[in-house]
């Protein structure tokens, strides 16, 4: 039998394999590393966020007026909407969690892509309004690729 220690032990190095997996997906996906992976858990839960900030060129366009803007947020939507299951896949294969709830948030207010999944259909995810300071702890703060295009936790 597991001690609470233990288990919490087990969960915060579960966590950090996620975040890692999704981390080097969003990578190989973008070819960026996302600008932070937060993992909030309880329980049987658990809800993955990547934010990621635009290109350059992505940037230049969004601000170039509500069509630039659109054609970002649109490149942005296709590309969640069609890689999404292999992140599924590649999740699972990599720490055996199954993601199930997932949307996609493009802010041109700050220039980000926010990804947000969960491990259970019962979490609601919703858009907290910007007065609301961050609700968890980011577990991995530093990522970085190394020389072989993988996501390293520092």
């Amino acid at each position: 039998m597991h001690t609470p220690f233990e288990t919490n032990l087990a969960r915060q190095r579960t966590a950090r394999e996620v975040a890692r997996a999704t981390g080097s997906f969003e990578h190989l996906l973008t070819g960026r590393v996302p600008t932070s992976v937060m993992i909030v858990a309880d329980g049987d839960w658990m809800v993955v966020s990547l934010s990621e900030a635009f290109s350059t060129v992505e940037r230049r366009l969004a601000a170039n007026g509500q069509e630039g803007l659109t054609r970002v947020r649109d490149f942005h939507q296709h590309l969640f909407d069609n890689s999404l299951d292999s992140l599924r896949r590649h999740v699972e294969r990599r720490t055996g969690v199954t993601l199930r709830g997932a949307v996609a948030h493009v802010d041109s207010v700050t220039g980000s892509v926010m990804k947000t999944f969960t491990t259970s259909p019962a979490v609601e995810l919703f858009e907290l309004g910007r007065a609301v300071l961050p609700l968890g702890v980011p577990i991995d703060t530093h990522l970085h690729a190394d020389a072989t295009n993988c996501i390293e936790a520092v």
